[in-house]
């Protein structure tokens, strides 16, 4: 597995579009640059990239790319491009569909054929190249589209499948090759359950009840120091029902709320024996990570670990 990184701080100014065409063509796919200041452009990009996936994340000033059927003819990839974007403004033009993506929004290209983004001002955004075979084999119903396609953020699962693109994009994220390849394959895994449920079709059952449970999970991780978080809360937001949530969480051998009660007592022992936190108070850590009455956590930790709150900050110490 491949980490590389490029910036524009120390190419002339003059040059900085062509740097620019090099490093999107090396680190996302082909294409020319149009409308880079002769001075005052900024662009710096990171790639992960794992045999033929690449995972990248980028920030930059205004510009425009273009893939005609030139660059297509020249490189030949066969690959579609999910865009997260995290900061500024992007249209995705490609087919009869522009699509504009605001900070938090996802869109979908296929760059087997032509199309044209465009960033107005200054941009933040990340970009997943997944293979046409790894997208038909478990989004399949994406890959018909001939226009720009946005990914629906109302979706049950658009939360995990953003989480993914992000840490997978992040070079700091640490993960091997294997348990990499393993998240590009669950991040189109759940690409297509929200294309599916897009579209109104249906997932394969197996696929969908994995994928369900992982985004179970992390709203729960996400989610597990609000005093509040019930089954009730957590399927409102999946749009299933109650029921279907105890029935996911029985395959992980806990109930909903054993797991919730181990998440936040591995956070609380966690924020304990960090040093940088020595100045919080114990009930402090206690109500920001969920728990609402300090006895009930008091006893409950003591239960778990064999000594008090206290006594473990005293012993890490």
């Amino acid at each position: 597995m491949q980490i590389s990184s490029w910036t524009t701080n120390d190419v002339e100014p003059k040059y900085c579009a062509s740097y620019w065409r090099d490093v999107i063509s090396e680190a996302v796919l082909g294409g020319s640059i149009n409308d880079i200041p002769g001075t005052g452009f900024v662009g710096s990009i990171s790639t992960r990239k794992l045999r033929d996936v690449a995972f990248s994340s980028f920030g930059s000033s205004a510009h425009e790319i273009v893939r005609d059927p030139r660059q297509i003819a020249r490189d030949h990839s066969d690959t579609f491009l999910l865009s997260l974007q995290i900061a500024g403004t992007a249209s995705l033009r490609q087919g009869a569909s522009t699509v504009i993506l605001k900070p938090g929004q996802m869109g979908l290209l296929d760059g087997a054929r032509p199309f044209a983004v465009s960033f107005s001002g200054q941009v933040e955004r990340m970009v997943a190249v997944l293979p046409r075979s790894l997208m038909r084999r478990y989004a399949p119903m994406l890959t018909k589209t001939r226009d720009a396609m946005p990914i629906s953020g109302n979706e049950p699962c658009s939360d995990l499948l953003r989480e993914y693109i992000v840490r997978l994009s992040n070079p700091r994220f640490e993960v091997s090759e294997a348990a990499a390849e393993l998240l590009s394959e669950n991040l189109c895994s759940l690409l297509g359950i929200v294309g599916a449920n897009q579209a109104c079709l249906t997932a394969a059952p197996s696929t969908e009840r994995q994928i369900l449970l992982e985004a179970l999970l992390g709203y729960m991780r996400r989610h597990s120091n609000d005093p509040e978080l019930t089954p009730a809360v957590a399927a409102a937001h999946l749009r299933m029902s109650v029921r279907s949530v105890h029935k996911l969480m029985r395959e992980t051998g806990r109930s909903f709320c054993t797991w919730l009660l181990d998440e936040r007592i591995d956070q609380c022992l966690r924020a304990i024996r960090n040093p940088a936190l020595k100045h919080m108070r114990i009930s402090e850590i206690a109500w920001s990570c969920g728990f609402s009455d300090v006895s009930y956590f008091n006893g409950v930790f003591k239960l778990r670990l064999g000594m008090t709150p206290t006594e473990m900050r005293a012993t890490a110490a």
